[in-house]
């Protein structure tokens, strides 16, 4: 089993919580005028249910406030104050929001694993397009630094870690991407998993016409432009990733 090398420590300091049964509610329904009466049991360490008494005031404002905020949450996914980014193709907001973007050719800092034989280093990345929501990325890479139009065409992204379809393989990495998260942030934090995460692995082939290997190795070693030239399209366009 490959993994992936998180390197990121300081782009969000979060606590995963670990979230356990405290208390359960029992819904009474009469059966002559549908009025409802509502139990509340609170719940002992191994869940066991106990001290059942009728549903408070405090109890159903505290139960309230927390449903309304997590909704709330939800709905100001990926909401931006403002123009939105140029970099920014298709953005939709809310609980299941996602967004497609595009980045230029560009400097960026990349690791390997050592079993590759790559050292890490500072090497120009291809102009790519992205493609994200919560939970899952895809990556493609494109022939320009040109704002993609419905008909550009797109191609394998040259890197380990990707597969063919273009989604990308974090391994043991931990997506936490908050639910409140602003565009913005959430277009930063997916470059950071993908660009701070240790290439570790070839899936599949035929990303690049020549060895990856030897294409990252020259690339951390000369500094040169990446050679665009050299990637294998996809047959697909952005109007494909937009569907």
């Amino acid at each position: 089993m490959y993994y992936m090398i998180w390197n990121m420590e300081n782009l969000m300091d979060k606590i995963t919580d670990l979230y356990v049964p405290f208390k359960a509610l029992m819904v009474y329904r009469a059966e002559s005028d549908n009025s409802y009466y509502i139990e509340s049991h609170d719940l002992d360490a191994k869940g066991m249910a106990l001290n059942a008494h009728p549903l408070s005031l405090k109890e159903s404002q505290s139960l309230a406030s927390a449903l309304d905020s997590a909704q709330v949450k939800g709905e100001s996914f990926l909401h931006h104050r403002g123009l939105l980014p140029s970099c920014v193709l298709h953005l939709r907001t809310g609980k299941d929001g996602s967004a497609v973007w595009h980045t230029p050719m560009m400097k960026k800092e990349l690791h390997f694993i050592k079993g590759l034989h790559i050292s890490d280093g500072i090497a120009y990345v291809p102009p790519m397009l992205w493609k994200a929501d919560r939970k899952q990325l895809s990556v493609w890479a494109l022939a320009d630094n040109k704002r993609p139009k419905e008909k550009t065409a797109l191609y394998h992204a040259p890197f380990f870690n990707v597969y063919e379809n273009a989604s990308v393989c974090f391994g043991n990495v931990k997506i936490e991407i908050p639910a409140d998260c602003s565009l913005s942030t959430f277009l930063k934090m997916w470059e950071h998993y993908f660009f701070d995460s240790t290439f570790s692995h070839l899936i599949g082939g035929g990303a690049f016409k020549g060895d990856l290997d030897r294409l990252w190795k020259e690339q951390t070693a000369t500094g040169q432009k990446f050679p665009v030239g050299e990637m294998n399209s996809t047959a697909k366009t952005l109007m494909d990733v937009l569907k």
